[in-house]
């Protein structure tokens, strides 16, 4: 009786669900965390540059804001070690390194180094893709990064980059992490249930999207998580510490000024009293902006360039960002904002296991019933179906808006800072059903609205098991082998 009490007693904690759901998730991140060894997708930019940043004190990516390039650099560094992430081999070149395609190297032992590891060589660096042990050759590939001379003398160090998958991913499991935890006191900060509250954050946190972005080295998940920080700020009525929030998840990236017109929106038609005092918010948010990116920016290049002219340092990430175009990119996942509740397409970012940024199938299917949802209990005056209506149209909206405005490429993966917003529209539908499912006697109604419940949220955790990289399918091949079968198909009548 004792253990059951104690059973009952941790059930009705109030935060057992969330704890599970964090646990649950933290250990799938930490399993896979180091399954794939080389860089996905973009983190060849970002890790790369933040070893630029350490060899060099300068950035290869200015269009770019500094604080998400110093998170990545934290982690680089406390897994090297607390070092910098290159280091000194004890070999040297035995011949010339001419021809900047030149893929064979001898060295003076090649039994010292990986396939997959990339080295320096009289600062040219190169990845190493084969490994000859009885000729002493390495297979190289040449013109990653650093020096654009075509011949390097012989008897050169080589030196190589000893930083790992933990190093450059687990902040960004441990900043995704804390999101799901901000997430759920939002929600019951926006008078929402404890059960729509743990189903809100369970609905967010088994989405492929979610998942994906705190799986890699990118920034979005930075950005996210103070996104996520602000709202949460601002619903307690902290107004300097959300504009300073905001300011932060701008400088992680800049499409953490988004967070901005969510506030503004709620803010506006919100039925709680509506302070003066919200002014501050955006003041301290320009502020936070601004005046943190100097030091932050100083960090990475050891000069005060964003101090001796902040504005121009504003405007050249502004132009370098917004010249990335449909006129002039030519990329097979670029997509109007549009695209993504009209049309299912995945983006690979790796192979197998397969990272794939694709939106769960039950919130790209439930994506505008919702947004239809949060309609109603806004015109109702419910504060979360006010706050995630703020939040679909300050976030997807816009983007919408923008596209249109600046022709400004965009892919599937911008869709991430969207996605707590469809889940508060899907949660708070199922509550509804809940209370519907308690409050009615009796018929089969009750039972319908408890099995749409049960199958929506059963159906969003086999979405999840499909799309994420922890089981070994292959799943995008899949899909396109699909989809070619049925364009055949139709080509053929």
């Amino acid at each position: 009786m004792e253990i059951k009490r104690h059973l009952t007693r941790t059930y009705k904690w109030e935060y057992f669900w969330l704890c599970l759901i964090v646990l649950s998730t933290l250990v799938m991140h930490l399993a896979i965390l180091d399954n794939v060894k080389e860089l996905i997708l973009d983190e060849q930019h970002y890790i790369k540059d933040a070893r630029y940043i350490f060899a060099n004190h300068s950035s290869e990516r200015t269009e770019n804001p500094p604080l998400s390039k110093l998170l990545i650099m934290a982690g680089d560094y406390i897994f090297s070690g607390f070092r910098s992430p290159v280091k000194y081999t004890g070999t040297t070149t035995q011949q010339a390194v001419t021809g900047s395609t030149s893929p064979v190297i001898s060295v003076s032992d090649s039994s010292l180094f990986k396939v997959g590891q990339t080295i320096e060589i009289d600062n040219e660096w190169m990845v190493v893709r084969g490994i000859d042990t009885t000729l002493q050759q390495l297979t190289v590939e040449r013109g990653n990064t650093g020096t654009t001379a075509t011949s390097h003398a012989a008897l050169q160090k080589i030196y190589v980059f000893i930083d790992n998958p933990w190093g450059w991913r687990v902040f960004p499991v441990l900043f995704g992490t804390t999101s799901i935890v901000l997430f759920y006191f939002l929600c019951r900060k926006l008078f929402m249930s404890r059960e729509t509250s743990s189903i809100a954050t369970f609905l967010l946190a088994f989405e492929n999207m979610t998942f994906l972005q705190a799986s890699v080295a990118m920034e979005d998940v930075f950005f996210f998580t103070f996104m996520i920080g602000a709202f949460l700020l601002y619903v307690n009525r902290k107004y300097i510490s959300s504009g300073i929030a905001i300011g932060l998840s701008a400088l992680a990236k800049l499409t953490g000024a988004l967070t901005g017109p969510v506030i503004f929106i709620y803010w506006i038609f919100t039925r709680r009293r509506r302070s003066w005092w919200f002014l501050l918010t955006p003041f301290f948010a320009i502020i936070a902006f601004v005046e943190l990116m100097i030091p932050l920016d100083y960090a990475i290049s050891r000069n005060f360039t964003s101090m001796a002219d902040p504005i121009n340092r504003i405007k050249t990430m502004l132009s370098m960002t917004g010249s990335l175009t449909f006129a002039n990119v030519d990329h097979p996942s670029k997509s109007r904002p549009w695209e993504w509740l009209i049309s299912w397409k995945p983006m690979a970012y790796y192979i197998m296991p397969h990272y794939t940024a694709a939106i769960s199938f039950t919130i790209f299917a439930l994506a505008i019933p919702a947004f239809g949802y949060l309609v109603y209990k806004a015109i109702k005056k419910n504060e979360a179906g006010l706050f995630g209506l703020a939040w679909f149209s300050g976030t997807f909206m816009v983007m919408v808006l923008l596209s249109i405005i600046t022709d400004r490429v965009s892919y599937i993966f911008y869709f991430y800072p969207v996605i707590g917003a469809i889940c508060i529209g899907v949660a708070l539908f199922l509550g509804d059903l809940l209370v519907f499912f308690r409050n009615r006697k009796h018929g089969k109604l009750k039972w319908t609205a408890f099995s749409v419940v049960i199958f929506i949220l059963f159906a969003h955790l086999v979405s999840f098991c499909i799309l994420s990289p922890l089981i070994p399918v292959d799943f995008y091949a899949i899909y396109n082998n699909i989809v070619a079968k049925i364009t055949g198909f139709i080509g053929s009548w």
